[in-house]
């Protein structure tokens, strides 16, 4: 059995669980469903939702908990990555988690697991299981960590299942085509449940897979219909026609979740629908963080975790919507991303780029972003740093009234902007809301 060495916080316990295993993600669902037997849970909730895709998987659960939890369901959520503390991949009614339940479920979960090594990411799969056994909760809502069929959230059978988009992202281990792709995805499906696709025009791959499974698949634009209009937007299926608020969430694409989620609702708790005012609430009270999200402004500062060639193109589509004087970007990427794919979408927008390296060794070096970047922007517009902290201080200290700042690029990016921001130009708020 492996030595370790004493782990007290639950920085040491993360640390720790990162050289568990040789690798950082493992497709092979024999491990955690081995531990997972051992813990005897009975079930997680009355109902689980599991949500997968390439994008748009934590819009449509921050809508689905909001409404839930507004008609007064106990819901446990699961989602990943983090972007502060660890603590909000795991809520419970809303609330991340407390770090001495984290902690005691991690030391339960070693404690039974043997010799069985788990990743980082099951890790906390089997924690969030554990920690909602305990609650008697009616719904737990799952986040897929990557692909569907193989990850983690998959061991545990779901009442209903969404996929809300299809696109080019993680290819090493999902496969290089659409099709691909989705059917890595449409392994979430369980037979003779609904499936909601949150897109339209879905890919033959979950047609026919939700065909030779028996489950019943319903689309955007097909089973359920959305029209946007200046102050509000209208959601219907074949059972209700609704006439909402505007969303919280920045952009259109959201409709596209925020449907999805509505239909999951009218199949699970139908009477959800009938209630004006608790929608009202559950859209108000909807909350997610970088995406579009501005932290400051007059000069306005946003954040945005796109990180694949989708996210790029909505966050281009957010950005054209207003002017500015200038547009400044600070980026950071992974190195198991396209960078041509995040750059060009943007090419035409970003009057000035600060690309910085990421503090993980997953982070590509800011001068090879640059290189990358040459064949659709001029150089001397893109500046490098060691840092990402380096590269926000420079970007910030170049704003003037009326520009506006973009942080993309990845979930490490945006989390290391925001621990910047908090830490080192707290004391600058009032400056930048003059």
């Amino acid at each position: 059995m492996m030595k370790t060495k004493q782990k007290d916080s639950l920085q040491d316990w993360l640390d720790w669980q990162q050289t568990l295993h040789p690798k950082n993600i493992d497709f092979k669902l024999e491990r955690i469903k081995s531990v997972y037997k051992k813990l005897d849970i009975k079930k997680i909730a009355d109902k689980v939702i599991i949500v997968a895709g390439t994008n748009g998987k934590g819009s449509t659960v921050s809508v689905l908990e909001s409404l839930l939890y507004e008609s007064g369901k106990s819901i446990g959520t699961f989602t990943s990555p983090h972007i502060i503390n660890y603590n909000e991949r795991i809520r419970i009614n809303k609330h991340n988690v407390k770090t001495e339940d984290i902690i005691e479920s991690f030391r339960y979960i070693d404690s039974i697991r043997n010799n069985t090594t788990l990743t980082y990411f099951e890790f906390a799969t089997l924690t969030a299981f554990h920690l909602f056994n305990k609650k008697n909760l009616d719904y737990a809502i799952l986040e897929v960590g990557l692909g569907g069929r193989l990850d983690a959230t998959n061991i545990i059978d779901s009442n209903l299942s969404i996929i809300t988009s299809i696109g080019i992202d993680h290819t090493e281990f999902l496969g290089t085509t659409i099709e691909s792709i989705a059917l890595e995805k449409a392994g979430v499906m369980r037979p003779f449940c609904p499936c909601i696709y949150a897109d339209i025009n879905p890919p033959l791959a979950l047609v026919n897979y939700a065909k030779k499974i028996g489950s019943k698949f319903l689309y955007n634009q097909c089973d359920f219909h959305i029209n946007l209009h200046s102050k509000s937007w209208t959601w219907k299926n074949k059972d209700i026609s609704l006439e909402l608020q505007p969303l919280p969430l920045k952009g259109d694409f959201q409709y596209n979740n925020a449907s999805a989620a509505f239909q999951a609702i009218s199949i699970l708790e139908p009477k959800i629908l009938d209630n004006e005012l608790l929608l009202k609430k559950g859209i108000d009270n909807i909350f997610l963080q970088g995406r579009y999200q501005t932290i400051s402004q007059n000069p306005d500062i946003i954040v945005d975790v796109a990180h694949n060639a989708d996210s790029a193109i909505k966050l281009s589509d957010n950005i054209s919507k207003s002017r500015y004087r200038k547009t400044h970007a600070v980026i950071g990427l992974l190195k198991d991303k396209d960078v041509y794919s995040l750059i060009k979408p943007m090419a035409n927008i970003i009057d000035q780029w600060y690309c910085g390296t990421i503090n993980s060794d997953r982070g590509v070096n800011s001068k090879e972003i640059k290189t990358h970047m040459s064949s659709v922007v001029n150089s001397k517009n893109v500046h490098t740093f060691k840092s990402i902290p380096d590269a926000c201080q420079s970007a910030i200290s170049s704003l003037k009234s009326n520009d506006r700042l973009v942080i993309y690029g990845s979930f490490y990016t945006v989390s290391e902007f925001l621990n910047f921001y908090k830490n080192e130009l707290w004391s600058r708020n009032e400056k930048y809301n003059e």
